[in-house]
């Protein structure tokens, strides 16, 4: 009994402070640069002293862009990572979407910890201009109804960052790591942990506040 008090009284010690700082709206939006390789990679570069050499080669990163939604704790994410794909016949420049919801914590309005997942779908879009969209196993959307498919059978990933609040700007870290979860397959929940903690990729955001 005294156990579930002291945890019930730390969650309220954490989470009340962070609700009283928190504004009930918040919108962000920038860039964001995600390093190719995953952590586990990383640290090998680090142990055969090569990293300095990969981390300042431009090439070895992604691009795009970070949005994010904020209500009081609940925040919502959409990332999306720019690159290209050939389907053997045609060239496309791709976008990686990751939307996700979750928690985020103001500390002091001095940083914010956020913690979230969601599905992660892949944008196409050909010389023309126009453009598909796609789940994880290749198959396209032509209607909202098969939108909705491919949110849910693409792989849920989860998301951490971390960032510091610089007056109307926000700088931080963000840690990204695929799973196996698809929500079409809701019962497998074991999937969400299968992932190895060192397979995620790190990434730095750059964002505005808006409101």
């Amino acid at each position: 009994m005294k156990k579930r008090f002291l945890v019930s009284l730390i969650v309220v010690c954490v989470l009340l402070p962070a609700t009283l700082s928190a504004a009930m709206l918040g919108l962000s939006i920038g860039a964001t640069a995600q390093y190719k390789q995953d952590f586990a990679a990383m640290q090998t570069s680090i142990d055969n002293e090569t990293y300095g050499d990969e981390l300042a080669n431009i090439e070895n990163y992604d691009f795009g862009a970070d949005v994010r939604l904020k209500i009081l704790l609940a925040e919502v994410d959409l990332v999306g990572m720019f690159g290209t794909y050939n389907d053997g016949t045609d060239d496309y420049t791709s976008i990686s979407v990751l939307t996700s919801a979750g928690i985020s914590l103001d500390i002091l309005n001095i940083a914010r910890l956020g913690f979230g997942m969601g599905p992660r779908f892949n944008v196409l879009i050909d010389e023309d201009g126009n453009f598909a969209i796609e789940d994880s196993t290749g198959t396209g959307v032509d209607s909202m109804d098969s939108f909705g498919e491919a949110f849910i059978n693409s792989p849920v990933a989860y998301r951490a960052t971390v960032d510091f609040n610089l007056g109307g700007m926000m700088l931080g870290l963000n840690y990204t790591v695929d799973t196996t979860y698809t929500f079409k397959d809701a019962a497998k929940v074991q999937n969400l942990f299968d992932a190895a903690p060192d397979s995620g990729k790190v990434g730095v955001s750059f964002l505005f506040s808006l409101i």
